[in-house]
Protein backbone atom coordinates (compact mmCIF):
# COMPACT_ATOMS: atom_id res chain seq x y z
CA UNK A 1 0.00 0.00 0.00
CA UNK A 2 1.25 3.13 -1.28
CA UNK A 3 1.41 6.27 1.61
CA UNK A 4 -0.18 9.51 1.35
CA UNK A 5 2.75 11.72 1.01
CA UNK A 6 1.10 14.56 0.29
CA UNK A 7 3.12 18.15 0.60
CA UNK A 8 3.33 21.81 0.97
CA UNK A 9 4.89 23.60 -2.06
CA UNK A 10 8.11 25.29 -1.93
CA UNK A 11 8.44 29.40 -1.19
CA UNK A 12 7.81 31.84 -3.99
CA UNK A 13 10.92 31.64 -6.04
CA UNK A 14 12.75 34.96 -7.15
CA UNK A 15 15.43 33.83 -9.58
CA UNK A 16 18.27 36.20 -10.56
CA UNK A 17 17.72 37.70 -14.37
CA UNK A 18 20.08 38.62 -16.68
CA UNK A 19 22.66 37.68 -18.76
CA UNK A 20 25.88 35.90 -18.40
CA UNK A 21 26.92 32.68 -17.98
CA UNK A 22 23.89 30.24 -17.87
CA UNK A 23 26.11 27.65 -15.40
CA UNK A 24 26.56 30.42 -13.09
CA UNK A 25 24.74 30.18 -9.55
CA UNK A 26 23.01 32.84 -8.26
CA UNK A 27 23.12 31.67 -4.51
CA UNK A 28 22.50 35.13 -2.80
CA UNK A 29 20.17 34.66 0.39
CA UNK A 30 16.73 35.51 0.01
CA UNK A 31 14.34 35.30 2.74
CA UNK A 32 11.51 34.22 0.14
CA UNK A 33 13.25 31.05 -0.94
CA UNK A 34 15.31 30.00 2.28
CA UNK A 35 14.59 27.53 5.64
CA UNK A 36 15.13 30.53 7.81
CA UNK A 37 14.85 28.49 10.90
CA UNK A 38 18.71 27.49 10.32
CA UNK A 39 21.71 29.09 9.84
CA UNK A 40 23.38 26.53 8.06
CA UNK A 41 20.69 26.19 5.55
CA UNK A 42 20.72 30.32 4.44
CA UNK A 43 21.16 30.00 0.59
CA UNK A 44 19.96 26.82 -0.21
CA UNK A 45 16.37 27.23 -1.08
CA UNK A 46 17.68 29.92 -3.75
CA UNK A 47 19.74 27.06 -5.62
CA UNK A 48 17.07 24.93 -5.33
CA UNK A 49 15.11 27.48 -7.40
CA UNK A 50 17.86 28.26 -9.90
CA UNK A 51 18.51 24.12 -10.25
CA UNK A 52 14.62 23.96 -11.83
CA UNK A 53 15.44 27.22 -14.09
CA UNK A 54 19.05 25.99 -15.35
CA UNK A 55 18.60 22.45 -15.45
CA UNK A 56 15.24 22.29 -17.08
CA UNK A 57 13.23 20.24 -14.49
CA UNK A 58 9.87 20.42 -12.80
CA UNK A 59 11.07 20.13 -9.44
CA UNK A 60 14.26 20.36 -7.39
CA UNK A 61 14.92 19.46 -3.57
CA UNK A 62 18.08 19.50 -1.11
CA UNK A 63 18.63 17.10 1.65
CA UNK A 64 21.45 17.14 3.91
CA UNK A 65 21.82 13.56 5.98
CA UNK A 66 24.48 11.89 7.90
CA UNK A 67 26.61 8.62 7.79
CA UNK A 68 27.36 8.06 11.55
CA UNK A 69 23.18 7.70 12.57
CA UNK A 70 21.06 8.06 9.77
CA UNK A 71 19.48 11.94 10.60
CA UNK A 72 17.75 12.82 7.14
CA UNK A 73 16.80 16.59 7.18
CA UNK A 74 15.12 18.40 4.22
CA UNK A 75 15.90 21.37 3.67
CA UNK A 76 14.09 22.97 0.93
CA UNK A 77 11.96 21.76 -1.77
CA UNK A 78 10.44 23.95 -4.79
CA UNK A 79 6.84 22.13 -4.85
CA UNK A 80 4.91 19.13 -3.85
CA UNK A 81 6.29 15.94 -5.78
CA UNK A 82 9.62 16.84 -5.04
CA UNK A 83 9.24 17.32 -0.98
CA UNK A 84 6.92 13.74 -1.48
CA UNK A 85 9.86 12.01 -3.62
CA UNK A 86 12.34 13.12 -0.74
CA UNK A 87 9.17 11.50 1.88
CA UNK A 88 9.21 8.48 -0.09
CA UNK A 89 13.12 7.75 -0.05
CA UNK A 90 13.06 8.85 3.74
CA UNK A 91 9.85 6.33 4.60
CA UNK A 92 11.47 3.27 2.42
CA UNK A 93 14.90 3.36 2.70
CA UNK A 94 15.83 3.08 -1.33
CA UNK A 95 16.13 4.85 -3.63
CA UNK A 96 18.53 7.13 -6.24
CA UNK A 97 19.15 10.08 -4.00
CA UNK A 98 20.04 7.81 -0.77
CA UNK A 99 22.79 5.96 -3.66
CA UNK A 100 23.74 8.72 -4.73
CA UNK A 101 24.90 9.92 -1.00
CA UNK A 102 26.30 7.12 -0.31
CA UNK A 103 28.41 6.65 -3.41
CA UNK A 104 29.34 9.98 -4.14
CA UNK A 105 28.07 9.84 -7.43
CA UNK A 106 25.38 11.18 -9.69
CA UNK A 107 22.52 8.95 -10.06
CA UNK A 108 20.35 9.27 -13.09
CA UNK A 109 17.17 7.64 -13.62
CA UNK A 110 15.46 9.05 -17.17
CA UNK A 111 12.75 6.44 -16.77
CA UNK A 112 11.12 5.20 -13.56
CA UNK A 113 9.36 2.61 -15.59
CA UNK A 114 12.99 0.89 -16.96
CA UNK A 115 13.68 -2.37 -15.58
CA UNK A 116 16.86 -1.17 -14.02
CA UNK A 117 15.02 1.39 -11.84
CA UNK A 118 12.24 -1.03 -11.38
CA UNK A 119 14.91 -3.77 -10.28
CA UNK A 120 17.00 -1.57 -7.92
CA UNK A 121 14.69 0.37 -6.24
CA UNK A 122 11.22 -1.89 -6.60
CA UNK A 123 9.00 -0.11 -3.97
CA UNK A 124 10.38 3.39 -4.62
CA UNK A 125 9.92 3.38 -8.39
CA UNK A 126 6.78 2.46 -8.52
CA UNK A 127 5.60 4.81 -6.32
CA UNK A 128 7.71 7.89 -7.31
CA UNK A 129 5.37 7.03 -10.52
CA UNK A 130 2.61 7.17 -8.40
CA UNK A 131 2.77 10.60 -7.51
CA UNK A 132 3.50 12.33 -10.63
CA UNK A 133 7.46 11.81 -11.63
CA UNK A 134 8.70 10.24 -14.75
CA UNK A 135 12.43 10.73 -14.38
CA UNK A 136 14.50 11.28 -11.13
CA UNK A 137 18.23 12.61 -11.26
CA UNK A 138 20.25 12.72 -7.90
CA UNK A 139 23.22 14.10 -6.78
CA UNK A 140 25.92 14.57 -3.97
CA UNK A 141 26.19 17.25 -2.00
CA UNK A 142 30.01 17.22 -1.15
CA UNK A 143 32.76 19.54 0.16
CA UNK A 144 35.96 18.98 1.39
CA UNK A 145 35.53 14.99 0.50
CA UNK A 146 32.64 14.86 2.84
CA UNK A 147 29.42 14.17 1.84
CA UNK A 148 26.36 16.53 3.04
CA UNK A 149 23.78 15.23 1.28
CA UNK A 150 21.71 15.63 -1.93
CA UNK A 151 20.25 17.25 -4.99
CA UNK A 152 17.18 15.92 -5.48
CA UNK A 153 15.59 16.58 -9.00
CA UNK A 154 12.17 15.12 -10.93
CA UNK A 155 11.08 15.70 -14.76
CA UNK A 156 7.18 15.05 -15.29
CA UNK A 157 8.56 13.30 -18.84
CA UNK A 158 10.93 10.81 -19.68
CA UNK A 159 14.00 11.39 -21.14
CA UNK A 160 17.90 11.77 -20.18
CA UNK A 161 19.24 15.20 -18.54
CA UNK A 162 20.77 17.59 -21.72
CA UNK A 163 24.62 18.10 -21.48
CA UNK A 164 24.42 21.78 -20.13
CA UNK A 165 21.67 20.68 -17.82
CA UNK A 166 23.89 18.16 -16.32
CA UNK A 167 26.57 20.35 -16.06
CA UNK A 168 24.44 22.82 -14.19
CA UNK A 169 23.28 20.51 -11.87
CA UNK A 170 26.36 19.40 -10.83
CA UNK A 171 27.45 22.82 -10.34
CA UNK A 172 24.94 23.35 -8.14
CA UNK A 173 25.23 20.36 -6.01
CA UNK A 174 28.81 21.86 -5.73
CA UNK A 175 28.12 25.02 -4.33
CA UNK A 176 25.35 23.94 -2.15
CA UNK A 177 27.91 22.04 -0.73
CA UNK A 178 30.47 24.92 -0.33
CA UNK A 179 27.58 27.33 1.00
CA UNK A 180 26.19 24.67 3.82
CA UNK A 181 29.93 24.34 4.77
CA UNK A 182 30.74 28.33 4.43
CA UNK A 183 27.28 28.81 7.05
CA UNK A 184 28.62 25.65 9.02
CA UNK A 185 31.80 27.41 9.65
CA UNK A 186 30.11 30.47 10.13
CA UNK A 187 28.00 29.44 12.94
CA UNK A 188 30.57 27.98 14.67
CA UNK A 189 32.51 31.03 15.01
CA UNK A 190 29.25 32.08 16.42
CA UNK A 191 28.78 29.99 18.91
CA UNK A 192 32.64 29.47 19.55
CA UNK A 193 32.62 25.73 19.08
CA UNK A 194 35.37 24.66 17.07
CA UNK A 195 35.20 20.89 18.04
CA UNK A 196 31.89 20.24 15.86
CA UNK A 197 32.79 17.69 12.68
CA UNK A 198 31.09 19.17 9.30
CA UNK A 199 29.40 15.37 9.42
CA UNK A 200 27.00 16.58 12.47
CA UNK A 201 25.46 19.75 10.32
CA UNK A 202 22.43 18.13 10.08
CA UNK A 203 22.03 15.88 13.21
CA UNK A 204 23.39 19.28 15.61
CA UNK A 205 21.56 21.74 14.03
CA UNK A 206 18.03 20.20 13.67
CA UNK A 207 15.04 21.98 15.30
CA UNK A 208 13.65 21.79 18.73
CA UNK A 209 9.71 20.51 18.94
CA UNK A 210 9.18 23.55 20.64
CA UNK A 211 9.97 25.80 17.35
CA UNK A 212 7.41 27.24 15.12
CA UNK A 213 6.12 24.62 12.91
CA UNK A 214 8.13 24.25 9.67
CA UNK A 215 7.02 22.21 6.46
CA UNK A 216 10.10 20.48 5.86
CA UNK A 217 11.52 19.73 9.01
CA UNK A 218 11.64 16.18 10.33
CA UNK A 219 11.96 17.09 14.12
CA UNK A 220 8.76 15.39 15.18
CA UNK A 221 9.85 12.26 13.52
CA UNK A 222 13.33 11.77 15.63
CA UNK A 223 10.98 12.56 18.59
CA UNK A 224 8.74 10.25 18.09
CA UNK A 225 11.19 7.22 17.43
CA UNK A 226 12.12 8.09 20.64
CA UNK A 227 9.34 7.86 22.18
CA UNK A 228 8.68 4.54 20.60
CA UNK A 229 11.97 3.53 21.72
CA UNK A 230 11.19 3.85 25.52
CA UNK A 231 7.80 2.63 24.88
CA UNK A 232 9.21 -0.59 23.40
CA UNK A 233 12.20 -1.29 25.17
CA UNK A 234 14.32 -1.07 21.91
CA UNK A 235 17.31 0.90 19.89
CA UNK A 236 16.55 4.27 18.82
CA UNK A 237 17.52 3.05 15.31
CA UNK A 238 15.04 0.04 15.15
CA UNK A 239 12.15 2.19 16.33
CA UNK A 240 12.73 4.70 13.20
CA UNK A 241 12.41 1.35 11.48
CA UNK A 242 8.98 0.74 12.92
CA UNK A 243 8.08 3.69 12.22
CA UNK A 244 8.49 3.53 8.80
CA UNK A 245 6.66 0.35 8.41
CA UNK A 246 3.83 1.79 9.96
CA UNK A 247 3.54 4.57 8.19
CA UNK A 248 4.10 2.91 4.72
CA UNK A 249 2.13 -0.37 5.97
CA UNK A 250 -0.87 1.98 6.66
CA UNK A 251 -1.10 4.64 3.92
CA UNK A 252 0.24 7.44 6.03
CA UNK A 253 2.75 10.23 6.21
CA UNK A 254 5.78 8.82 8.49
CA UNK A 255 5.09 13.22 9.71
CA UNK A 256 1.45 12.91 10.30
CA UNK A 257 2.34 9.37 12.00
CA UNK A 258 4.92 11.16 14.15
CA UNK A 259 2.77 14.38 14.92
CA UNK A 260 0.07 11.25 16.47
CA UNK A 261 2.86 9.53 18.43
CA UNK A 262 4.04 13.00 19.83
CA UNK A 263 0.54 14.13 20.17
CA UNK A 264 -0.50 10.98 22.43
CA UNK A 265 -2.81 9.38 20.28
CA UNK A 266 -1.34 6.66 18.83
CA UNK A 267 1.17 4.30 20.50
CA UNK A 268 2.87 1.49 18.47
CA UNK A 269 3.21 -0.06 21.58
CA UNK A 270 -0.54 -1.28 20.89
CA UNK A 271 -0.28 -2.08 17.95
CA UNK A 272 2.26 -4.54 18.44
CA UNK A 273 -0.31 -6.29 21.01
CA UNK A 274 -2.56 -6.24 18.37
CA UNK A 275 -0.18 -7.83 15.91
CA UNK A 276 1.00 -10.50 19.12
CA UNK A 277 4.56 -9.19 19.48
Amino acid sequence: MGADMSGTSGRDAHPSSGGGDPHEVDDRNTPATDSARNPVFLGVGQLCETAVRLSGVDGAAVALLTRKSRVRDLVYATDAISQQIDELQFTLGEGPCLDAFYNRAPHLVPDLRDRSALERWPVFSGEAFAVGARAVFAFPVVEGGHPLGVLELYRRTEGELETSAHTAAITIANTAGLTVRRNWDEYLTSVDDAAHDPDTAAEGLLPSPLDAPDEFSRSQVYLASGMVAVQLAIPASEALDRLRAFSYQHGRSIKDVADQIVARRLTLRDTDELEGR
